[in-house]
């Protein structure tokens, strides 16, 4: 722990300060970490101290396991239907769009519960042990996790006020002429299916440039340089305030965002009110999203 403080804010009085003891103990307990390990983990700069490379490559290895203990340390303390840690991996622009406005709601209901978010985890990637879940966006069909569907099927087709050449903005064939089109890699399909629910030519749908994330696709069509396809749910926003305008009907993507988690972590209580909550928010869009596909 003195270690670790020290490694953190660069200097023993801080670090002292933070772990309510003296500099002297401090910088004992530093010598006996240095003696056991024989290897120095600081040396001076200034009025204050930094690691060593040895020190840096020792404290990024053990820095994961000492917060993991933290939290665990926590959640036991504050063990509880309506308290506790839950540790969340996501999708980014889910989390900042969607997720986060919604949490203050549901932190009403359960006010003893602390979020910590970590990495989005990348196409492919396994589900790490140590955190509750993860929000991922695909198809559903991960390995190893019970993946409920949360919402986002629901594309609909995005431009900026003014992104057109001609007078109709909502005309899908004015804007596949006029428009370049922005593309999100992990929906390739998409725009050939927008395309076929419009009675379009797909061909005319396959160039434009490619995006990993939706928060910059939303971006560049804010900015004015193309069309974007991209979930509802990601641009109401924008759609209600006017920085966007959608073209055409929305269509069913076959992709969206899933809640995943390993079986065992749905058994703790904070968790199945989170899942509940969670799955029962994105539910309510879903349904009003099946009645207007059901209208278009």
């Amino acid at each position: 722990m003195a270690f670790d403080a020290v490694a953190s804010f660069e200097s023993l009085t801080r670090a002292a300060g933070a772990l309510c003891v003296s500099v002297g103990a401090i910088s004992k307990q530093l010598a006996s970490l240095e003696t056991f390990v024989g290897k120095p983990l600081f040396e001076k700069q200034g009025r204050g101290v930094r690691l060593t490379a040895i020190g840096r490559e020792y404290w990024n290895k053990i820095s994961p396991s000492l917060r993991a203990i933290e939290s665990a340390t926590f959640e036991v303390r504050a063990a509880g239907l309506s308290s506790g840690v839950l540790t969340l991996a996501s999708v980014p622009t889910f989390l900042t769009k969607w997720l986060i406005p919604r949490l203050g709601e549901f932190r009403r209901h359960y006010p003893g519960v602390t979020f910590s978010f970590r990495r989005h985890l990348d196409r492919g990637e396994t589900q790490p042990h140590d955190i509750d879940a993860s929000i991922r966006y695909g198809s559903g069909d991960w390995p190893n996790v019970v993946a409920d569907y949360i919402a986002g099927r629901e594309f609909v087709c995005v431009i900026a006020p003014g992104g057109h050449d001609r007078t109709s903005p909502t005309d899908p064939q004015t804007m596949l002429m006029d428009a370049t089109l922005l593309h999100h890699v992990e929906a390739p399909t998409v725009w050939r299916k927008w395309a076929s629910h419009h009675d379009l030519d797909a061909l005319q749908t396959l160039s434009g440039p490619r995006f990993a994330q939706y928060a910059a696709i939303i971006q560049a069509a804010l900015s004015g340089l193309g069309a974007a396809l991209v979930p509802k749910i990601l641009v109401e926003d924008e759609l209600q305030d006017g920085r966007l305008v959608a073209i055409g009907n929305p269509v069913d993507g076959d992709q969206g965002h899933y809640l995943c988690f390993a079986s065992e972590k749905g058994e703790r209580s904070v968790f199945a009110a989170f899942r509940e909550w969670i799955l029962t928010e994105g539910h309510i869009g879903e349904r009003a999203a099946i009645r207007r596909l059901g209208r278009g």
